[in-house]
């Protein structure tokens, strides 16, 4: 037999195992046994000397590897099967220190095989010896969520901050992640919470009622977030100028209040619930539009389902204020940075920029708009938006709006109210970030102003995504979009057609979801005099995020198109050379389809101009479409809705009831209205708001105690 074992050792000893000896011989011996012939009996010396070189068996562990289908699990099976001891696959992920693995360990039985399955051996862990490095972000101080995952992406940690805006004489209220939030940015702003608009004592919000009356809440992890988002809006719209609403509606549009949870993650219920309950507080909702609820009954009238929806008061809600009072330093703005590129090292201190004027200004002239650095995304959005308004030519107005909708697209409405115009474009240079704002920027011929001691420059802003990383002494300032009458070289009195158009490819169309590939193609199309065709100019197209350091202008396809009558021949030719230069890093996913993606775009961009042999009235070109006018293409690629309609028909009857009833799910307005909920393991109804120590009011001559170690053999009190 040990012949035989040892052999066996050899054998994977080759194929590179990184077993000991002992630790080899014990797995292959278990796996002999189980497969020896009952007339085959190991005498028992043998057995204990086995036992004396490898030791017990429930005293060691092993490291099994290799693809699937290799029979790791098999072994184990097999392992426990001849010896008659349970298994217990063991799910680490949400196990957060070492006394919940004790815990865990303790509950598994005697003779039992403990298993650990996917472990990813590329991880660098961190010296568990050294302190744990701990961020001073607004998650962990109000104890928003247990364990903050510091990414910005789920949106369950969502609280509304407001900020008196000295220029404007106004407060700005706007959502913020909170486990990316630094305390020291929040100093005279106030802070809401979702227990801050309603809770058990006070009673609770109506977003919290209809949360839990449209059943949008199943295990109540990202409802508070979704609260919040949604009481952001709510407030933002009372801002807007009347007309005022019906009693009972906010001034949110439903299209406003189906958005206002876009970037909000839930892994449980379906989003149509949770966007019924935002579309209730809608002043244009229709009623039949709603889905199944425990506010009305089929058949009810309209004002019988008006008056079962929980009764909103606007102006009602009262805000909570918070007042706060050469080391490694850390420039900041929203430091929403932090969710993509973590920290692996501790800061000293951290300056913020937001307080800076300079880089907080935003100023139009006829030269185009400035926008300092420090200027958050969502108010770019907002002075992009007012420049649309404001535009001489048509065209203009349509370039400023796709601007704007397609920076729109960027991460969530929570992300965008703390991330900044400056930061964005800082981490597209330095840190190669797939940023769609530099390539939109790249495309309209934009530039920044950087300061370097006491002297200033102004860059392309191709110039600056290709320059090396600023420097200590280096500050970017502000980035200008040009007028657009300037840039194109267009006097006032000229009549052109402009084509422009912003494209996006990402797994979902808004949120925090990086883009495949994203690109901005411009070309000013005219008609030819001595033939039936459209000739181009002016041709500005550039690509970003799909594998490449920074975004870049296809310049050689640029000028390939330039002057030329457009085509069949002439498109094909100008894609054969765009697949050329789209051409993906060495080690970026899906390369072929990211290529593609480039490729396709341009030719949606062209396709309805070709030139053919019929010609129709009326500036239609060849049947395919008309020659689209900037008014036409200011509604074009429009988003109708977020969901696709749907309709849910419930046939109730009374022989298995309750069952089937639309019944609000028990404990539903707590897990709204309460971040922080203990649930109890022996009892799975019993569910209450988490009360902090802080929060108990110290009784009469209370005793305090602290605990300290003393560093002395003997010593006395």
């Amino acid at each position: 037999m040990w012949d035989d074992l040892q052999s066996l050792v050899n054998k994977t000893k080759q194929l590179g195992a990184p077993f000991d000896k002992a630790g080899i011989r014990q797995i292959i011996g278990y796996q002999l046994l189980r497969t020896l012939p009952p007339s085959s009996i190991v005498c028992e010396e043998e057995i204990k000397g086995f036992y004396r070189e490898v030791g017990k068996a429930w005293k060691r562990g092993f490291l099994l590897f290799g693809p699937p289908g290799t029979g790791k699990s098999s072994l184990i099976a097999a392992m426990a099967n001849y010896l008659n001891f349970d298994i217990y696959d063991l799910q680490l992920t949400n196990l957060i220190g070492n006394s919940q693995l004790r815990q865990l360990l303790i509950s598994t039985a005697n003779r039992s095989i403990l298993v650990v399955e996917d472990i990813d051996c590329s991880l660098e862990l961190q010296d568990r010896r050294q302190p744990r490095m701990m961020n001073p972000d607004l998650a962990r101080m109000m104890n928003i969520d247990r364990y903050p995952t510091t990414q910005g992406g789920c949106g369950a940690c969502v609280v509304l901050l407001s900020k008196y805006n000295p220029v404007l004489d106004q407060v700005d209220d706007f959502t913020v992640s909170s486990c990316l939030t630094l305390l020291c940015s929040i100093n005279g702003c106030s802070i809401t919470t979702t227990e801050g608009i309603g809770n058990t004592r006070d009673g609770f919000h109506p977003i919290h009622e209809r949360f839990s009356g449209f059943h949008a809440s199943q295990c109540g992890f990202c409802t508070p977030g979704m609260c919040m988002s949604l009481f952001s809006a709510l407030v933002n719209a009372e801002k807007i100028p009347p007309p005022e609403p019906p009693l009972g509606f906010s001034k949110l549009k439903v299209s406003k209040a189906e958005k206002a949870i876009v970037g909000n993650l839930c892994r449980y219920t379906g989003y149509h619930p949770m966007a019924n309950a935002c579309k209730s507080f809608g002043a244009d909702v229709d009623m039949e539009d709603l889905g199944l609820n425990s506010f009305w009954r089929k058949g009810d009238s309209k004002d019988v389902k008006l008056s079962s929806l929980p009764s909103y008061k606007r102006n009602g809600d009262v805000l909570l204020w918070m007042e706060m009072g050469v080391d490694r330093v850390k420039v900041v703005v929203g430091n929403t940075g932090l969710g993509y590129y973590k920290e692996v090292e501790s800061y000293d201190k951290y300056i913020d920029l937001r307080y800076i004027p300079e880089l907080s200004m935003i100023r139009r002239d006829d030269s185009g708009i400035n926008i300092g650095v420090a200027i958050t995304i969502s108010k770019a959005i907002e002075a992009v938006k007012e420049c649309n308004q404001h535009g001489f030519h048509i065209e203009e107005n349509m370039v400023y709006k796709k601007i704007a909708d397609h920076m729109e697209k960027v991460a969530s409405g929570f992300i965008q109210n703390s991330a900044s115009l400056g930061g964005n474009l800082v981490m597209a240079q330095r840190n190669h970030f797939p940023s769609d704002i530099a390539t939109v920027l790249l495309a309209v011929g934009s530039l920044v102003n950087i300061m370097n001691g006491l002297r200033s420059k102004e860059l392309t802003m191709e110039e600056f995504l290709r320059r090396p990383e600023l420097d200590s002494k280096s500050i970017l300032l502000s980035v200008k979009i040009q007028d657009w009458n300037r840039l194109m070289g267009i006097s006032s009195g000229t009549r052109m057609n402009l084509l422009f158009e912003t494209n996006r490819a990402a797994p979902q169309p808004l949120g925090n979801a990086l883009p495949y590939l994203n690109a901005v193609l411009m070309a000013e199309v005219s008609h030819c005099t001595t033939s039936n065709g459209i000739i181009l100019s002016n041709c500005r197209f550039a690509f970003g995020a799909y594998g490449t350091k920074h975004p870049l202008r296809a310049t050689k396809v640029e000028e390939f198109f330039t002057g030329k009558v457009l085509s069949v021949g002439v498109l094909y030719e100008a894609v054969k050379l765009l697949g050329a230069i789209v051409v993906p890093d060495d080690g970026t996913s899906n390369p072929a389809y990211r290529s593609s993606l480039a490729v396709g775009f341009l030719f949606e961009f062209f396709s309805h101009l070709f030139e053919a042999n019929v010609e129709l009235p009326d500036g239609y070109m060849n049947g395919y479409s008309p020659l689209l006018s900037p008014a036409k293409q200011l509604d074009h690629g429009k988003i109708p809705t977020l969901l696709s309609s749907s309709m849910q028909e419930v046939e109730l009857n009374r022989q298995y009831h309750p069952v089937g009833d639309p019944i609000a799910k028990s404990r539903a307005t707590i897990q709204a209205s309460c971040s922080l909920y203990v649930i109890s393991y022996y009892d799975a109804h019993e569910l209450s708001e988490a009360v902090y120590v802080d929060d108990i009011p110290s009784p009469t001559n209370c005793l305090h105690e602290a605990s300290f170690t003393v560093h002395a053999s003997q010593c006395g009190f």
